[in-house]
């Protein structure tokens, strides 16, 4: 089945190109995560915009985000060797606890407008209490 390299969705193995986004599919997706450590500037103030249940939910918001300028990460508790971690999209596994959505706090009031196009009443639920306004 191939895979659009963009959007990391599946299709049905007669379809060429992703209806999303336009790319030309591929046969298997890599391994690695498009997220990369010299992306996130360690010198920002970066807060936690909301809590997130659902994985799928945290991966849309992010890939959204970024794919406006804005930068993004997901936080959960389990890491891939059972530690905290700060992890790309589809590299996380929940503990129960959720999965933050991140972004320098220069970013939070446009990427908690833009998160609230995606998910709607989802997001604001989701949302921490003013996290962004001070």
């Amino acid at each position: 089945m191939p895979f659009c390299p963009k959007c990391k969705y599946e299709y049905k193995a007669n379809i060429d190109e992703c209806p999303d986004c336009g790319e030309e599919l591929v046969d298997s997706l890599s391994e690695h995560s498009d997220f990369e450590d010299e992306e996130v500037d360690s010198d920002e103030e970066w807060i936690a915009l909301a809590k997130l249940t659902s994985n799928q939910y945290a991966d849309m918001v992010v890939e959204a985000l970024q794919a406006k300028d804005i930068p993004a990460i997901v936080h959960s508790k389990t890491g891939h060797f059972g530690s905290i971690g700060t992890m790309g999209p589809s590299s996380y596994v929940s503990a129960g606890d959720g999965y933050l959505i991140m972004v320098p706090r220069e970013f939070a009031e446009l990427a908690n407008e833009e998160a609230g196009i995606i998910l709607g009443d989802v997001w604001t639920k989701s949302r921490l209490k003013d996290s962004f306004s001070d």
